[in-house]
């Protein structure tokens, strides 16, 4: 809904409701929602079914799954109440120099930690998988599933370092300055391979699940 609003809002229709600073607040809870929490949660979801359905075998761990995703709710929360209350409005890309508040921060960083338990679990699993089935070649879906997480853990590097090295600090009143190239540049990092993590379960739906629906081979 904080979608179709924005683009309401940036449209001719009704000059009159343009509020810039209601409309960067919406992008920025939007944003962080859309960009990193719910498509998270989706592909960590997603990702802990093919487990079962490709390894034919329950996923190891099962506990920690719902600790990273008890995680990400309560850093959610965390990361959305400073900008419910006007203090963070400083989009998805968290636009440096522009500072919000400390908590803010601290949540994004926290959900992310909280999606390295799905990382973390799907490398668990395939290594036992592969230590029971020694010679056999990985499902393909399964194979698909890791690489999505191994991309994520890798592209969520450059959003976390630009936080915790070059925002929190200023947020937290340790530092007064900061890189405002180099934040770029780290959250670049993120957002240029963030769509493919998006886009692999489509990959793995269409090319393992679907088949398998029709009667093909899985």
């Amino acid at each position: 809904m904080l979608g179709e609003w924005q683009m309401y809002v940036r449209s001719p229709l009704h000059p009159g409701l343009s509020y810039p600073k209601l409309y960067y607040r919406s992008v920025t809870a939007n944003g962080s929602a859309m960009a990193y929490v719910f498509p998270t949660l989706v592909a960590m979801g997603f990702d802990y079914a093919i487990v079962k359905l490709a390894l034919k075998r329950p996923l190891v761990r099962f506990k920690w799954a719902w600790g990273g995703f008890g995680l990400i709710v309560l850093s959610t929360v965390v990361a959305m109440v400073p900008v419910a209350m006007r203090l963070a409005s400083v989009l998805c890309t968290f636009y440096p120099p522009m500072i919000g508040n400390a908590f803010f921060y601290i949540g994004v960083v926290l959900v992310v930690i909280g999606s390295w338990v799905w990382v973390a679990l799907m490398s668990i699993n395939l290594r036992l998988w592969k230590k029971n089935h020694p010679g056999l070649l990985i499902p393909f879906a399964m194979f698909a599933n890791v690489t999505s997480a191994y991309l994520w853990a890798c592209t969520s590097v450059g959003s976390s370092r630009e936080i915790l090295f070059q925002i929190l600090p200023v947020a937290l009143g340790f530092k007064s300055t900061i890189d405002a190239g180099l934040a770029c540049i780290l959250i670049s990092w993120t957002l240029h391979a963030i769509v493919y993590f998006w886009l692999v379960p489509s990959y793995i739906a269409f090319y393992t699940l679907i088949p398998r629906a029709i009667g093909g081979r899985f």
